[in-house]
């Protein structure tokens, strides 16, 4: 991913995967036909499905595989976008959300299916997504946002106060919004999974090798990674949230926020029934939100906004500790025994950005929570995009990039927004 080096704090999903050796450096020069910088969720889906359609693709990542967002996330697999589809259309034109549309709402399909084919064990679960209410307004928002989706590809169901406290165990919610076809894995392991997938099919990964920087040459693009120069004919950057320098215009381009979680060991017996027993996640309605879910074993982990990119600082852990006993008072007495953060890319209008930065160069990003299932679909669509299939023949619109204005100040003025949106959440706004 860049260059800056930093050991984040280990998650849950770091101390309960299976060992796995570290892959090979950079350690002389190379030349291949398309280089995919950055060994996250997106990057890896590309230089899978490169490497299915017989391209000679490398991938390179600055440390492990899944070590950053895609191996420290929530691990919901939730489909679509967060705007309704009435704003979609607004936006793109019927036909064009459309395409869209049929992409967002299916790619929760598309990672099970990829799950299934390549035998990847990250503890798939398909057991729905929730999104709970916390007032009237929100609760109109999620009636309407059912059946807009629903009338547009999607597999929702409203659920009323009886029904989303069955679903839940828990009162806090008076209703919901259930994504039927969604679920979770265990994120690093799922990483880890289209890793092998990946090298499996023919794909070169190079752990260790942080790409220093891109620079446009004759008939491609050279990269210097550990001192060596790599060329490649095409490039894609998955780097989301830690593009940083290495391509300016894309990391002005959107917020980077934190994501802090903490876990429990495994509950009782009898507190794992009870708690969110359909076994389904949730998130909310909430600009800022958290979400949380069950995980296979019957660890409870809690997730919302942090302070530090990386690092978990005491006072978000106590938060989102305080967060977890508001919605499940049986916690209170439980230590959560886990705690870790990364950083993701936010950006202005809750949607992916797919950008075409120069010819043969190319970039997803900005997932806003729902970069597992969204991350690895548009991996593939990049992966067709450098084998030069047209940009309106793409299932994403491709748009251009974006420079967010103020930007020497965007964190604070990120900061600025969280505020806001805090008010907006107190005074009972929807999402």
């Amino acid at each position: 991913m860049g260059a800056e080096l930093f050991a984040p704090c280990a998650s849950l999903w770091a101390a309960t995967a299976s060992p796995r050796a570290t892959g090979m450096a950079v350690q002389a020069p190379l030349q291949v036909d398309v280089a995919v910088i950055g060994g996250g969720v997106t990057g890896l889906s590309a230089a899978l499905h490169l490497a299915q359609a017989g391209v000679q693709v490398a991938l390179f990542e600055a440390f492990e595989v899944g070590h950053r967002a895609s191996g420290r996330n929530g691990g919901q697999v939730v489909p679509g976008f967060k705007p309704l589809p009435s704003a979609l259309i607004k936006r793109f034109g019927e036909q064009a959300a459309r395409r869209m549309m049929r992409l967002g709402y299916g790619c929760a399909d598309e990672l099970f299916a990829l799950v299934e084919r390549h035998r990847i064990d990250c503890h798939p679960t398909r057991n729905g997504w929730l999104q709970g209410a916390y007032s009237q307004a929100s609760s109109d928002y999620l009636a309407r946002r059912s059946r807009e989706i629903n009338a547009h590809g999607g597999t929702t169901r409203y659920l009323d106060r009886d029904a989303v406290r069955a679903a839940t165990g828990s009162d806090y919610w008076p209703s919901g919004l259930l994504e039927e076809s969604a679920g979770a894995v265990q994120p690093l392991e799922y990483a880890r999974g289209l890793a092998r997938a990946a090298a499996d099919l023919g794909a070169t990964l190079y752990e260790h090798s942080p790409v220093q920087a891109i620079t446009s040459v004759s008939r491609g693009f050279q990269l210097q990674i550990n001192g060596h120069a790599v060329h490649a004919r095409k490039v894609i950057v998955a780097t989301d949230a830690y593009t940083d320098r290495l391509v300016p215009q894309v990391a002005q381009s959107y917020v980077n926020v934190a994501s802090a979680q903490i876990a429990t060991d495994p509950l009782p017996a009898a507190l794992q029934q009870s708690l969110l027993p359909l076994r389904a996640g949730i998130s909310e309605t909430r600009k800022i939100t958290y979400y949380c879910r069950i995980d296979p074993e019957g660890r409870f982990v809690i997730g919302g906004r942090g302070r530090n990119g990386d690092h978990l600082d005491p006072a978000t852990r106590e938060q989102l500790r305080k967060a977890a006993c508001e919605r499940f008072p049986h916690l209170n007495d439980l230590p959560f025994t886990h705690g870790w953060a990364c950083r993701v890319g936010m950006t202005i209008d809750d949607l992916p950005h797919l950008h075409q930065l120069a010819d043969g160069l190319w970039t997803a990003y900005g997932y806003c929570g729902r970069g597992v299932a969204m991350g690895t679909t548009l991996g593939r669509v990049l992966s067709e995009a450098v084998r030069d299939t047209p940009a309106s023949a793409l299932e994403f619109p491709v748009t251009p990039v974006k420079r967010l204005p103020l930007y020497p100040v965007r964190q604070l003025s990120a900061m600025a927004a969280l505020q806001w949106y805090r008010l907006r959440d107190a005074m009972g706004h929807p999402g």
